[in-house]
């Protein structure tokens, strides 16, 4: 960034949607590195930004922090620019949003209800929302909740959609589980071997670049082929009904 892009910390805090105050403590930690000072101000760059969306991006993948930290900083590893060019071209793809912070009567407001604390519990124990102060939340994948409130503008009830949601991330956290079990036992396991030379990089790269779309074409079609199936067995299923029912 140049002078005019650099960031404070409460403009890094919006730009990313991570609190100030845990951006302090990743600083604090050695996840994030330090401010630049001007003064008694300290500014952010594009790094930082890249930073706190790859520790985003990896705790949305289960990562906890002490892992992200060696991920990003063991002395073993690549450079921290290089571990980060790959972790974005690993994480980028999926997530087309960042999280973002809203206050929880806004949430609820998109779905035509008053705050809910036992929704809320719902929602953190599925992993859609987190905690951040009193009377905000971090939405972490914006667009489930998006296209939720879209179905239920065509009538369908909140008690619904926690049914389909519970569903939909169950499924897919296997699916994902196998794609990602598949790359770590072929191409990651070599590049450990290999002492995780900086040059392999690249490589590993292009490996996910590739797989990337042809794993997402290959979740559709699955789908698509199931939910054929299942409409199928649903109308087949009514179209009995109606034969057995009274003439």
């Amino acid at each position: 960034m140049a002078d005019a892009e650099l960031l404070t910390i409460e403009q890094l805090s919006a730009r990313t949607g991570m609190t100030v105050r845990n951006i302090r403590a990743h600083v604090t930690r050695g996840l994030l590195p330090p401010p630049r000072l001007r003064g008694r101000t300290g500014y952010y760059d594009a790094a930082h930004v890249a930073r706190l969306q790859l520790i985003a991006g990896l705790q949305q993948q289960g990562f906890n922090l002490a892992s992200i930290r060696k991920l990003v900083t063991a002395p073993a590893a690549p450079s921290a620019a290089e571990t980060i060019a790959f972790y974005r071209t690993a994480l980028g793809p999926w997530l087309t949003e960042s999280p973002q912070i809203i206050d929880e009567a806004e949430l609820a407001a998109g779905y035509g209800l008053l705050p809910d604390p036992v929704l809320l519990r719902r929602l953190r124990a599925l992993g859609v929302v987190e905690l951040v102060e009193a009377g905000q939340v971090r939405v972490l994948n914006p667009t489930l909740l998006r296209v939720g409130r879209e179905i239920a503008g065509m009538g369908y009830t909140v008690d619904h959609l926690i049914a389909v949601l519970e569903v939909l991330l169950e499924h897919s956290r296997s699916v994902a589980d196998a794609f990602v079990a598949m790359f770590l036992d072929v191409h990651w396991r070599e590049y450990v071997e290999a002492g995780m030379p900086p040059e392999r990089l690249p490589q590993l790269r292009s490996v996910i670049e590739a797989l990337q779309p042809l794993a997402a074409q290959a979740v559709v079609a699955a789908f698509q082929q199931e939910m054929a199936a299942a409409v199928g067995r649903a109308f087949d299923r009514e179209a009995a009904t109606l034969d057995t029912g009274p003439d």
